[in-house]
């Protein structure tokens, strides 16, 4: 797995192999055309949010890289692209770009698999890496089931509030810390504001991978640990995939 296609993938959100039907124009009137712009007609889509998973076949607007060479008109490239405009059509900025036979791999192997896209496994290992290495900046690593759900007390509402709930976890297994097995107190914020909306939200007699930040302060009073990040919950499946990463 070339590194730079990892890297690649971090960066941009979209991804697609494509070949170049034009030069300095562009398919949106929005977008000035330059001689670093190209129309690119998508031949398939690598990786992408929902919205554009079906770009394959439609011509998009390319604002190529200063860094790069301009491709020429009929050359097939995977193409990297970040900074989408949506209108009449597509435009998007590129960070990077790779010669479309350094895809083919992945290419032929989505085509054998179960795999959405032909960036899905890697994907998917990019998330175990970031998943491992937030575990191994966290205080404790548990298996456990959510056996109740309250409100915690002693917090003033104000906007912006995280409304602190507490839930209790029957812990089963401990892959990391300091926590007996049992019962153990987490606070989470279970507010849908901006700043708190992404972290886990636990639900009633919910099992998974917990992965656990100590309290200070006044939450300290409340329980001893909380879940804050998005990556904070896990499916008990991802227990192996961390053991995996650690030997």
């Amino acid at each position: 797995m070339p590194e730079d296609v990892t890297a690649l993938i971090r960066q941009a959100p979209l991804s697609f192999l494509g070949t170049v039907t034009r030069l300095g124009s562009a398919r949106m009137t929005s977008v000035p055309a330059d001689d670093r712009t190209a129309v690119v007609q998508v031949d398939q889509v690598l990786h992408a949010p929902d919205a554009f998973k079906r770009l394959a076949g439609s011509e998009v607007t390319v604002q190529l890289s200063g860094e790069l060479d301009p491709p020429a008109v009929g050359e097939a490239a995977a193409f990297f692209t970040q900074g989408m405009v949506y209108g009449e059509s597509l435009a998007v900025t590129e960070v990077g770009r790779l010669p479309a036979d350094a895809v083919q791999e992945h290419v032929a192997l989505a085509a054998t698999s179960a795999n959405a896209m032909p960036f899905s496994a890697l994907q998917r290992d990019i998330r175990d890496a970031d998943m491992v290495a937030h575990a191994d900046d966290a205080d404790a690593v548990v298996i456990g089931v959510v056996v109740s759900l309250e409100q915690a007390d002693g917090f003033q509402p104000s906007e912006h509030a995280p409304d602190w709930w507490r839930a209790q976890l029957d812990v089963a297994h401990v892959e990391q810390g300091e926590v007996p097995p049992g019962r153990l107190a987490v606070l989470y914020p279970n507010s849908l504001d901006f700043r708190w909306y992404k972290a886990p939200k636990p639900k009633a007699s919910q099992e998974g991978m917990w992965i656990l930040h100590a309290t200070s302060g006044d939450l300290s009073r409340q329980a001893p640990f909380q879940l804050l990040h998005p990556t904070d919950y896990q499916p008990v499946q991802k227990l192996d995939a961390l053991q995996a990463a650690r030997r």
